[in-house]
């Protein structure tokens, strides 16, 4: 059956803030009041990309959850408090359910009645519009330029970067860099080549998944390139991560809230607590370098600079 919301499209920013504001106190007094906010959505496994460092393509193939289905899920996020999120894959553009016809661009229409800000990240090789008229914010992956780009995810840095010219100044495009040992050492170059093709840009941290090469910087190395990003910054270049995320991500010395936060595995599976669940054998909390649960833990503390990041984020032009 087809699931309906009678919800109107769109949530002012007074109803956004008087709804943080209240969780923000009722959930510092008792823990029965904690509920996550921000959801990564898997929507698919099918990507059209085998990127090194991603763990993803290379499980077992399942069949796609449908367009109710879907709708089902997000609806139960939406009871469980979720007020963001984010669809991911795989590569979520590649969605579709093949009885209805439906695709991503329904599903975010769809989500748009549930959730204050609804988000899509995509690998950049596929035409943006399929997502531009409902989601509020693409992430573009992009590791790197030219050939270390390609050298991770294949040959798709010249198409990604087309992409990004087309689009340009449509709709909110967000470059998001994943850093290891392979581009750690252009950090400061990309940074610079992506300012102006771009709203903003924000990093994480290879994860060290099973069966996949290990790339993971040392703390060393890790200290190195916050220390450019905090300078670029400083200097006015569009990093979106607030300073304070990248002063804790220094040595590790940050622990997510991580009731904050939920994730939907490609069959459906909702997931509470750590985006490592159910992915690892054990999570290493100091090895995680998922700057958006910093930034989101940090903002639940109510820290001015990750407060400040996030209104950029979701309520910047």
């Amino acid at each position: 059956m087809a699931y309906a919301h009678n919800k109107k499209t769109g949530f002012s920013k007074f109803e956004q803030f008087f709804y943080f504001a209240f969780y923000r106190i009722k959930s510092g007094f008792s823990p029965r009041h904690r509920s996550p906010l921000l959801c990564s959505f898997k929507i698919t496994g099918k990507c059209n990309l085998k990127c090194s460092h991603c763990p993803f393509w290379r499980e077992d193939a399942c069949s796609e959850m449908d367009f109710n289905k879907v709708c089902a899920i997000l609806e139960e996020l939406n009871k469980k408090g979720v007020k963001i999120v984010i669809f991911e894959g795989g590569e979520p553009l590649l969605w579709k359910d093949e009885k209805s016809g439906k695709n991503i661009s329904d599903v975010l229409k769809y989500a748009k009645r549930l959730f204050y800000y609804c988000g899509v990240t995509t690998n950049g090789t596929i035409n943006l519009d399929v997502a531009k008229s409902n989601a509020d914010i693409v992430f573009v992956s992009i590791d790197g330029t030219g050939s270390t780009h390609d050298s991770i995810r294949g040959k798709s840095f010249d198409r990604l970067i087309k992409n990004l010219k087309s689009h340009k100044g449509k709709f909110k495009i967000i470059a998001n860099i994943c850093i290891s040992k392979i581009n750690a050492h252009e950090i400061e170059k990309l940074v610079k080549f992506l300012n102006d093709k771009v709203y903003g840009i924000t990093v994480q941290f290879f994860y060290p998944y099973k069966n996949v090469a290990d790339v993971m910087l040392s703390d060393k190395e890790k200290d190195i390139v916050l220390k450019k990003l905090i300078k670029l910054k400083k200097n006015g270049y569009r990093v979106l991560n607030s300073r304070a995320c990248f002063m804790k991500m220094l040595r590790s010395k940050w622990r997510c809230a991580d009731f904050l936060v939920c994730s939907v595995d490609k069959t459906g599976s909702i997931s509470f607590g750590c985006y490592l669940k159910n992915k690892v054998d054990k999570a290493i909390c100091a090895y995680c370098g998922f700057a958006v649960h910093c930034e989101i833990s940090l903002a639940y503390m109510l820290n001015l600079s990750a407060l400040s990041a996030a209104a950029r984020i979701f309520w910047g032009k």
